[in-house]
This record gives C-alpha cells, structure tokens and sequence, in this order.
C-alpha cells in the first residue's frame, strides 16, 4: 500500500514541477503585455485570456502540489492543544469535507467539461481561443487532488 501511496505523490510531485513553469510563462505574458501597454501604447488583447487559461491549468495542479508537500495553511497554536482524540476528530471532519467539496467538484466540472468539449466552446472577443481544453482539465486535477488526500490522509493515519 505504502507503494502506491508514495507513486501517487511522486506522480503529484512531478506533474507540480512541470506545471510550475506555467509561473514563468505567465510572467513573461504579463511582462510582454505591461511593456506594450506602456512604452509603445500598444495593448495586446490576447495575453489576459491566455494568462487565464494558462493559471487555471497551474491552479487545478497546485492544490494537490501543496497537499502532498504539507504546505496548506494550518492553524497549529490551536490544533496543537487539542487531545489526540480531538485532533483524530478534526483530521477526520476534514477529510470528509474535502472529499464532499472535490466529490462535488468532480461531478459537476466532468459535466460542464464534456458540454464544453461536444459543443467546442470557445471564448468570446477577438481571440477565439478553445475553453474546453481546460474545461476538461478541471476535472482532471480534482481527481488528481482527490489522489493527493487519500496518499497523505492514509499515511497520516496509516
């Protein structure tokens, strides 16, 4: 089991690497964009719609990411005062909300992400750039997210 659990976090692990690059690209986009604004008065009207979709791919991975790198924010001047039962009950009222919200999550994205993709969505203005690339995307890293709490909750608790 042990095994399992340390491939689905490296599996995390090495997908949060890659999407991290997404940070540089997005950097670079904005840096392009404020330089065209404001040194040649030339605005761009692609780069904020490629940044959104470019930081919605970063975000659906950098929640898994953090949760298997134990980098969420905890409250621990309160959490490390309770009992060991009241820690094993907060742990576990966690848990089960994460997985009522990301359940949740991955049912209606996986519905909203197959209508995207069957009907070719695409965003609206000048640039018609495909939406449903990461319409289906959502749901892939809310299941990817759901992974990541099973890894790190069963280790914790295992």
């Amino acid at each position: 089991m042990n095994k399992v659990l340390d491939l689905i976090k490296r599996f995390i692990e090495v997908i949060g690497n890659a999407f991290s690059l997404a940070m540089l690209f997005i950097m670079a986009a904005v840096t392009y964009e404020v330089i065209s604004r404001y040194v040649f008065n030339a605005p761009t009207n692609w780069v904020w719609l490629i940044n959104k979709q470019v930081f919605g791919f970063y975000v659906m991975v950098a929640g898994s990411y953090a949760l298997i790198k134990n980098s969420h924010i905890n409250i621990e001047m309160l959490y490390d005062r309770f009992p060991s039962a009241v820690k094993l009950a907060v742990r576990g009222f966690t848990i089960l909300a994460a997985f009522c919200f990301l359940g949740s999550l991955l049912w209606k994205s996986t519905v909203m992400g197959i209508d995207a993709w069957q009907s070719g969505e695409t965003a609206h203005g000048v640039l018609k750039l495909p939406l449903y690339p990461l319409k289906m995307f959502i749901p892939i890293g809310t299941a990817l997210f759901i992974l990541g709490c099973i890894a790190v909750y069963t280790r914790r608790n295992g």
